[in-house]
């Protein structure tokens, strides 16, 4: 390959443009990358690099003789910019038959940004034809320049290694420098990535990473610049392209007033920071302590401090300066802190001085009584004016817990009452100690309260420590069930006209008191009741008591049985029990058990006889007796006469049914069972021997009634 002018390989190239028509015999093919495409004669390969010096993608240049004999490439000549170098085809002259192909590697290493070209020519015989056939290339490069633009100012070049500085700046605020990134080459360039160091400078407006900046254009981002401090601080910026690092200092200083705190002293003045904590001296309840600060701007400007607070309870600030405080860089003012506790413990707060912060603390010496319950080895803090919760416990039951005065404070303390100031018998204390009670620093006292509840729901009562209040609750639940219970004394049948006596009593004792009511109801057989059945004190209804942990009844006048009477007519009597608490807790079974007793039906009785009127020929009878079947069919009567004389008629039935029937079942006799008076008149006629009247010769008269269930026995009465 030889090198010769580019202005004479270019006459070469329009001569032969002018002087032939005729097809070129080779087809030529470039393929970069990935990209391939077929090119004519004088075509143009172009080459982009991604910076000086950086090489491009090389170019692969296929040769391919298509006709019909054989060619021979005589020479290969590259002219133009020396950043273009060919290599891999044979040494020239070389042969080609029909379809046969070489390929040429086209490389562009570029030494400037400048756009540089170059040819590479051919030359080649086919048979006695001379003729030739040329490439043009055309390389580019990127070229990046860069400069700042403070903010309120212009721009200004800089070197990788030169410095941004940035304008004296108040602290906390914020000024920028703009960032220009100019690409002066003839090709697009690429910016892999830019970065900074250092806690006060920002970068803001980035592109993303990897950005391409054409040719003629520019990148632009901001810089940010807020100092926390007076000092001057630096960072740097570094920018990240294809072939090289470029790093750019950062310089900047902050301006305002800084401020400086010390503790003063009788013994001198220690330096302190915000947020560090500040002992104030400890203090007796009732007395005070103090603490000086001062404070000096150390700054380089002006400091106005507008607002100057002290939080915390027993936390006050004296000799505080006028507000709002205007320091000038040196100037300094100062202030107290006084602490007069109310309790004893620990007491914290926090300081404030403009935007600076400390946080306080001091300690109050005295007693500091807490107060906490415990129930099953779990204790509970309570405050004063709190509810302490009990258990739940059943009506009747005991429960318990310990209350616990506690003295977490610097010295001892002392508790002078305890008592449940409301009226109660649930609520009880127990283990008092001996009061007025020294409590030491770090020590504890307790005493037990019980609850015992007399009745179901909630029930509350007040606890007093000193002056110091606390609620006591606790709630009833159901209580024990009742024992079952009996009857003893009489039971089953009982005779008419009879006062049995009645005892109840529980199967074992029960721990609550009870009363209870016992109730007589009565079961007439005869569709009729009977008053008089009832208690032997009246009424069919009765109140009885069972003392607590006992088991028998005890009624009126502490009897422990009770009279019934049982009447005259036939039926049932039923005594049904029924059981309460004291506090009203009805504990009387679904369905109680009851003592029956029957009184059943049964032949009349005569009760007495008497003669209630009397003549010379008449005899009046007054009859009373009951018949618990309310019903008598039949009376009779047996005369005996007296001695020595004769009575014709001995015996008189009288059907009485009719009779008793209309008694019985008339309202009147409804108060009265079925006791009955019965009037009997009786005439006496006929001859008399040793007496002056008829009505003389009778000695005396028997008696007996009868229904359907027996005859009565007899009852007489003498006449004479």
């Amino acid at each position: 390959m030889r090198r010769s002018a580019l202005l004479t390989i270019g006459l070469l190239i329009l001569l032969h443009s002018l002087n032939g028509q005729t097809p070129l015999p080779y087809a030529l093919r470039v393929q970069q990358a990935q990209n391939v495409v077929n090119i004519a004669d004088g075509g143009t390969v172009t080459f982009a690099a991604d910076a000086v010096g950086v090489p491009s993608s090389a170019a692969a240049l296929t040769i391919t003789y298509r006709g019909t004999t054989t060619a021979t490439i005589t020479a290969v000549d590259l002219t133009g910019s020396l950043d273009f170098a060919v290599s891999g085809l044979p040494d020239a002259p070389f042969t080609q038959a029909t379809g046969d192909s070489v390929t040429a590697t086209i490389r562009f290493l570029p030494t400037s940004a400048a756009r540089v070209f170059a040819r590479v020519g051919f030359s080649f015989t086919e048979g006695a034809k001379v003729s030739s056939f040329s490439v043009n290339l055309t390389g580019t490069a990127p070229d990046f320049a860069f400069s700042y633009t403070p903010q309120g100012g212009n721009a200004t070049p800089i070197a990788t290694g030169g410095a941004i500085p940035f304008p004296l700046t108040a602290i906390d605020t914020t000024s920028t420098a703009t960032v220009i990134i100019a690409n002066r080459g003839t090709s697009t360039g690429l910016v892999q990535s830019v970065s900074s160091t250092g806690a006060a400078f920002q970068l803001a407006g980035l592109p993303l990473a990897g950005a391409s900046v054409e040719a003629g254009k520019d990148l632009r981002f901001t810089v940010q610049f807020t100092p926390r401090q007076l000092d001057l601080v630096s960072g740097t910026l570094t920018v990240e392209l294809i072939d090289r690092r470029l790093t750019f200092a950062l310089e900047g200083a902050g301006s305002g007033p800084l401020y400086a705190y010390e503790l003063v002293a009788d013994s001198g003045a220690a330096p302190i920071q915000p947020n560090q904590l500040l002992n104030v001296p400890d203090a007796n309840i009732g007395e005070k302590s103090a603490l000086t600060v001062r404070f000096r701007n150390a700054g380089n400007a002006d400091g106005r401090i507008a607002a100057i607070g002290v939080s915390g309870a027993g936390f006050t600030l004296s000799d505080l300066p006028f507000l709002p405080l205007t320091l000038p860089p040196g100037g300094t003012a100062t202030l107290t802190i006084a602490f007069a506790p109310t309790q004893a413990g620990r007491s914290s707060g926090r300081l404030r001085i403009g935007n600076d912060n400390f946080d306080i603390t001091s300690n109050g010496l005295g007693s500091i009584l807490n107060y906490a319950f415990i129930i099953s080895g779990v204790s509970s803090t309570i405050s004063p004016n709190g509810t302490v919760f009990f258990p739940p416990s059943p009506v009747g039951a005991a429960g318990s817990l310990q209350f616990q005065i506690n003295n977490t404070g610097t010295s001892a303390g002392s508790v002078s009452s305890v008592a449940i100031t409301t009226a109660t018998t649930v609520f009880a204390l127990t283990g008092l100690p001996a009061l007025p009670l020294s409590i030491p620093a770090g020590g504890s006292a307790s005493f037990t309260v019980t609850f015992t509840p007399t009745a179901l729901g909630t029930a509350t009562a007040a606890l007093r420590v000193d002056n110091q209040s606390f609620t006591l609750s606790g709630t009833g639940t159901q209580p024990a069930p009742l024992p079952a219970y009996r009857f003893d004394g009489a039971s089953g049948t009982q005779e008419p006209l009879q006062q049995p006596a009645v005892g109840l009593r529980l199967d074992s004792t029960y721990p609550l008191a009870l009363t209870g009511t016992l109730t007589l109801a009565f079961n007439s057989e005869v569709f009729s009741n009977d008053p008089s059945v009832q208690f032997s004190i009246g009424g069919r209804t009765i109140n009885f008591t069972i003392p607590a942990n006992s088991t028998r009844a005890v009624f009126s006048n502490n009897a422990t049985d009770i009279r019934v009477q049982t009447g005259t007519v036939a039926g049932t009597i039923l005594l049904t029990p029924s059981f309460v608490t004291e506090g009203g807790i009805n504990l009387t079974p679904t369905s109680p058990p009851a003592l029956s007793l029957a009184v059943a039906q049964s032949a009349p009785r005569v009760l007495n006889v008497v003669v209630s009127a009397r003549g010379a020929s008449t005899i009046t009878l007054l009859v009373t007796g009951y018949a618990t079947a309310r019903a008598i069919t039949q009376l009779d009567l047996a005369f005996t006469p007296v001695a020595g004389e004769t009575v014709s008629t001995s015996r008189i039935s009288v059907n009485v049914d009719a009779t008793f029937l209309a008694w019985y079942q008339s309202a009147l006799s409804q108060q009265f069972g079925s006791l009955f008076t019965a009037t009997v008149p009786l005439t006496v006629v006929g001859d008399v021997k040793g007496v002056a009247t008829p009505g003389e010769t009778v000695q005396s008269i028997s008696v007996t009634l009868a229904n359907r269930f027996g005859t009565s026995p007899a009852r007489s009465v003498d006449v004479r």
